[in-house]
This record gives structure tokens, sequence and C-alpha cells, in this order.
């Protein structure tokens, strides 16, 4: 059977846009993937949040949700900071003074720097400096 030219040409267009459909499928499921590697955090549950304590982050801890951040010192003194992780703190936006709650799930100190990785409650994650969080006292 002889295909017409015009028959041939719709059907590798629409095989196309198949392809194409597909491939973008994907990278919406990809996008949500890692949008939803930190979804919110039901308040009552904040305890088990899974965290980074007394050791430094790792790409594993990263890959795993423990931790938000890995730093590479570039000589200057990197330790893991002692303070109660997980913990229950408000980050203040420093232009704003906006203050949204989170969970600290990681402090590392670079230097003078004292680095944290935090999870917000609405969902998302962040890193700030210890200055700009307040912590909460249960």
């Amino acid at each position: 059977m002889k295909l017409n030219n015009k028959y041939f040409y719709f059907l590798i267009i629409g095989l196309f846009l198949i392809l194409i459909n597909s491939y973008l499928n994907n990278k919406t499921d990809q996008k949500k993937m890692i949008e939803n590697k930190f979804p919110p955090i039901e308040l009552k549950d904040w305890k088990k949040v899974p965290f980074t304590k007394g050791t430094l982050a790792t790409k594993e801890d990263i890959d795993l949700g423990k931790a938000i951040f890995q730093i590479d010192g570039n000589g200057q003194e990197h330790i893991p900071v002692d303070i109660e992780i997980p913990s229950l703190a408000y980050h203040i936006d420093q232009e704003t003074n906006e203050k949204t709650k989170v969970v600290v799930i990681q402090a590392e100190q670079v230097g003078t720097k004292t680095v944290v990785g935090i999870r917000y409650i609405n969902g998302g994650d962040g890193v700030c400096l210890l200055y700009e969080l307040e912590f909460i006292s249960e």
C-alpha cells in the first residue's frame, strides 16, 4: 500500500507531537519530584523531619532530605554546630522583618559564619545564617 505524501507528513507530525508531549510530561514529573522533596510539614510532626546533626552534611544526606547544603570549607575551619536539631524557629527576613516558621535541620560553621539549613512549614527549603533565626521554645 502506497501512502499519500500528505498522509505521510501528518503521520510524522503526529508522532513528533506525541514524542514532544511525552518529553514535556517527563520534565514536569521531574520538576514535581524536585518541588516535593520538601513538602509541607504538619506542625504536630515537625520533630519527625529528617535532619543532620553532629556531622558535616554529605551528598547522600542531601539526597535523603536530611540536609539542604554541602559546603567546601576552602581551607577555613568547617565544623558542625552544636545546637538543638531539629528545632522550631522563625526565619526573619532581613529586609521586611517578616517571620516565617521553619524547622532547623542542619547547622555548620565555616570560618566565622554559622550557616543553617531550614525547611519551611508550608513546604520548601532554604539556607540562612544563624542570626536570621529566632528559636521557638516549646
